[in-house]
């Protein structure tokens, strides 16, 4: 016994040492479905396996308990299959039910050992378990002895269907047959447990049935059996007979030492040879299939020196489990000692460092402080130039401002230029538009075209009233009209924009009819201003909402009676800060968000509303809308005799109100070849402008498929979604510019390949180098050609793809491709590194794979795949595939002992999958790099 404890003793050590120091050893992950009868059994069982595996560090164990139930033994076995593991241990609760799923197992190459019970198949790798009928037969044989040829038995059998309960029962049958004087006189199940072995027992001692002899397939059956019959006292007239023969409280060992069991019959857990011959299947070691373990009679003659062994063999193995705990501190100390040590070199390092930099500073000060009285005496010096050119500052202020009257006047007068050339491009646009002998297409078109010249005549009329504001030359010119019908012409207006966006759009009014003096004109552009802000900043599916009602001003000095418009939205909103603003002139709200406009508009509507001895004011919730409150005096006693006319003349191009939401039809080429779309390339169109979306995906035809954002935020999110391949987006959007949009977008591992053209009316060259400080691809400046746009889109794409098939034809390792951006150059260096260092390791997955990337599974592949144009896998396969390139030119080594170190399975496999990526053999192009 001493010298097999010092021999376990000596090979835990070496199993330890050898775990410590096997740093990247292969680790097993065996999975083992449980359903045994005790708990007894299943702790035996148990602490077997613990104590094998205590020599075979590389092999993990995960236990499910199934509680003798089918339906949760095949979840778990599911589960197993599903976690991957190497190998399966199972325990059959019964035969039938669990065969498929043993078979499922077995048939997807994952090796399954059958302990204990049978399944219905010979698809498993290993048996390993007792000879029930063996075991069925010695009991019947030492019934015989013990009943002398001549009794009644009382059988209670295992669970109905299970193969121990079956050949246990044919094996004790067959025995006694043979003898006519000995009968079993009742049968019944106790499922393996106390309750089912206590009902049977009840359940016989009611038919007042004699018998001798109670023979249970189990000792905790048996043990019950003898409760009931000692609680009515008939215990003595008896002989008990069990089944499994384990040590330790509450097994038949100790029944049998008790005086509870006359005998038992050992049925051997198997947990130590599971192991064992799992260790040898993962290895590849010969190990024997079917493996029937003996059985032997335990009875007074023998249980104590038994019991004794079992005792000295569990002793033994806490001893061993006491000298591993204090192994595994001493490893600890010796690591934790050597951090130490790592940490005294690098503090002592520190202070070094630390002490060259105080004499560095030192000096440096020294240094610096001459310097400050050289700077000391310049800035005396400076100063008296300073006052010179404050004085020549004031006279270039004068300057500046009459510089910028020049300006104003110069567009000013430019502005009346720009009038004769819209009007005539105006004019036949509008003859087109009537005409019959143009498409549809063109029609929208020619639409679009006439929409955007009248939006360019509102911005040279904003222009014109603005100069007429600053000279103090802007009339009023008033008229008496019905303002509630003045509002419904202006609602018309918007309706067709408000159905196109969905939004709903309301006008109230408690009065059906209201005459005011205004001026038509300049309360048109008012209004007009004031709901394009409000449909700009508004999402589909908001709300607009125009109220009218009479109000009695309680200011002193202001006109009692006036009328009141609301004007609310459901939009963005403004922030408290932005408030007292808005009304100044060119001041934009979003100007840190480039939103589009000159920031005139609100501007001119206050000037416009003051002229009419009126007043605007505005409140907002930011997130939740906006609204304002127009107010205009009633009556005409506030104007001027020359302010007011009988009757108002407007320009007729004044009174086109409508504001239209063209679409540009589909082209022919857009419905054909749908079922090719997911073939095509997949471009991004982020622009806030409609009009300008429909044109470039009307100028990118049917080549590609397209998807479109209204806005630098929602592209982001666009673009992390469907991952395109190529982004065209404008500069000056709202909620994010487009070179906002190109810095996020470049700078995350997961989108940085895409290419990104920018369009912009900034079409100065330090806006273009702007763009392309950022990281965008291309900058195109508006107007732009559509040609152009064409040709750069097949170009940026033409390029990705040529990338994507050198990397893959390549043959040599080391090359930097210049046409990588610097963070994908980073990525796939990190990436090959990665792989490089787990060469060896053939169950490296994909998800692991990403996450040591840094992105999830799907992120990872759609990257592989537009960079080189393969999948996670072949692309893992590629790196290898060069390093072997390196063995084959250096090493002089075999190609299959190449195969190998380059992480391939076979040397087959490694020739074919060379030959695929690089059109020859190995051994060819070990020839060609030899001459």
């Amino acid at each position: 016994m001493t010298e097999r404890k010092t021999f376990l003793t000596f090979i835990l050590l070496l199993t330890l040492l050898f775990n410590v120091f096997s740093v990247g050893a292969k680790k097993y992950t065996i999975g083992f479905s449980q359903c045994t009868t005790t708990d007894l059994w299943r702790q035996t069982q148990q602490r077997l396996m613990q104590i094998e595996l205590s020599f075979h560090p590389e092999m993990e164990l995960y236990i499910k308990d199934a509680k003798e139930d089918n339906q949760t033994q095949i979840e778990q076995i599911e589960s197993f299959l599903q976690e991957g593991i190497d190998l399966l241990i199972v325990s059959p609760n019964e035969s039938a039910p669990i065969t498929p799923i043993v078979e499922k197992v077995f048939d997807s190459g994952i090796p399954v050992i059958v302990v204990d019970r049978k399944i219905e198949s010979n698809k498993y790798t290993a048996y390993i378990g007792g000879d029930n009928y063996r075991i069925g037969q010695e009991a019947g044989k030492y019934t015989v002895e013990l009943l002398k040829g001549k009794g009644k038995i009382l059988e209670i059998s295992g669970l109905e269907g299970s193969s121990p309960a079956t050949e246990r029962r044919k094996g004790f049958e067959d025995v006694i047959s043979n003898y006519p004087e000995i009968n079993i006189v009742f049968s019944a199940s106790g499922e393996w447990n106390e309750e089912g072995a206590r009902e049977a027992m009840q359940k016989v001692l009611k038919t007042e049935k004699d018998f001798d002899l109670v023979f249970a397939h189990n000792d905790v059956m048996a043990r019950e059996a003898y409760k009931v019959a000692y609680e009515q006292g008939i215990q003595k007239d008896l002989f008990f007979l069990g089944i499994d023969g384990l040590p330790g409280v509450g097994g038949g060992i100790e029944a049998i030492i008790n005086g509870k069991l006359d005998a038992t019959f050992l049925y051997p857990t198997g947990g130590e040879e599971a192991i064992q011959t799992a260790y040898k299947i993962l290895n590849q070691q010969p190990f024997v299939r079917d493996n029937v373990m003996q059985t032997i009679v335990i009875d007074s003659n023998n249980a104590q020196v038994l019991k004794l062994q079992s005792e000295q063999i569990e002793a033994l193995q806490q001893k061993i489990e006491a000298q591993r705990s204090v192994l595994d501190l001493q490893i600890s100390r010796y690591q934790s000692q050597r951090l130490m040590l790592l940490l005294a070199i690098t503090l002592l390092v520190m202070i070094v460092i630390l002490a060259i930099v105080i004499l560095n500073a030192f000096r440096n000060k020294k240094m610096a402080n001459e310097k400050l009285e050289v700077q000391n005496r310049e800035i005396e010096k400076q100063n008296t130039a300073i006052l010179k050119q404050r004085d020549e500052l004031i006279k270039i202020s004068e300057q500046l401002e009459e510089a910028t009257q020049a300006k104003l006047r110069f567009f000013t007068n430019i502005s009346h230029e720009f009038r004769t050339p819209l009007t005539l491009i105006k004019g036949p646009l509008e003859n087109m538009m009537e005409s019959s002998q143009y498409s549809e297409m063109h029609q929208n078109q020619f639409r679009l075209m006439h929409q955007n010249t009248i939006r360019l005549m509102r911005l040279v009329n904003q222009l014109m009233d603005f100069r007429k504001l600053e000279n103090k030359k802007m009339d009023l010119v008033a008229s008496e009209n019905d303002l509630i019908l003045f509002l419904k012409e202006i609602e018309e207006s918007f309706s067709s924009l408000a159905q196109s966006r969905n939004i709903r759009f309301s006008f109230i009014s408690e009065e059906e009819h209201l005459f005011v003096w205004f001026d038509r004109d300049k309360m048109d552009k008012v209004f007009f201003n004031i709901l394009s802000n409000a449909y700009k900043f508004t999402s589909d599916g908001g709300e607009i909402s125009i109220t009218l009602k009479k109000h009695r001003s309680q200011t002193p000095g202001i006109n009692p009676d006036e009328v009141q418009i609301i004007i609310s939205d459901t939009g963005t909103g403004i922030a408290t800060k932005h408030l007292d603003k808005i009304f100044d002139r060119f001041y934009q709200v979003g100007k840190s968000q480039t939103f589009n406009g000159t920031g005139l508009g609100l501007s001119l509507s206050k000037e416009f509303i003051e002229i009419h001895h009126g007043r605007i004011k505005v409140e907002s919730d930011e997130g939740k809308g906006t609204t304002f409150y127009i107010y205009l005096p009633l009556g005409n006693q506030h104007l001027r005799p020359e302010e007011m006319v009988a009757e108002e003349t407007i320009p007729k191009h004044l009174l086109n109100y409508h504001v239209s939401t063209p679409k540009l039809v589909t082209s022919p080429g857009d419905i054909e070849n749908k079922m090719n779309q997911a073939e095509k390339p997949l471009i991004l169109l982020v622009e806030d402008m409609a009009d300008v979306r429909d044109f470039i995906r009307f100028s990118l035809g049917n080549k590609y498929q397209i998807v479109e954002a209204a806005n630098g935020k929602s592209g982001i999110e666009m673009a992390l979604k469907e991952e395109p391949d190529l982004i065209i987006s404008d500069v000056m959007m709202p909620e994010m510019d487009g070179l906002e949009l190109t810095r996020l977008l470049k700078t995350d591992i997961k989108t940085c390949h895409i290419p990104i053209i920018l369009l912009t009316a900034k079409a100065e060259l330090e806006h273009k180098l702007e763009g392309l400080e950022e990281g965008a691809d291309s900058y195109i400046p508006k107007p732009f050609n559509s040609k152009h746009l064409q040709i750069r889109v097949k170009k940026l794409l033409e390029l990705r793809s040529k990338i994507r098939e050198h990397y893959k034809v390549s043959l040599d390792f080391r090359e930097d491709f210049g046409n990588l951006s610097r963070m994908d150059r980073k990525f796939i260096n990190e990436l090959t590194r990665i792989i490089e260092q787990n060469i060896g390791k053939e169950d490296l997955s994909v998800d692991e794979l990403g996450q040591r990337a840094g992105m999830s599974r799907v992120h990872l592949y759609r990257k592989i795949k537009k960079l080189t144009d393969m999948s996670v896998s072949e692309f893992a396969n590629s790196v290898k595939l060069r390093k072997s390139l390196e063995l084959l030119k250096n090493s002089g080594k075999s190609i299959a002992e190449i195969a190998y170190e380059s992480g391939f399975s076979s040397p087959s496999y490694f020739t074919r999958c060379f030959k695929d990526q690089f059109k020859m053999s190995p051994s060819e192009f070990r020839q060609r790099t030899e001459y």
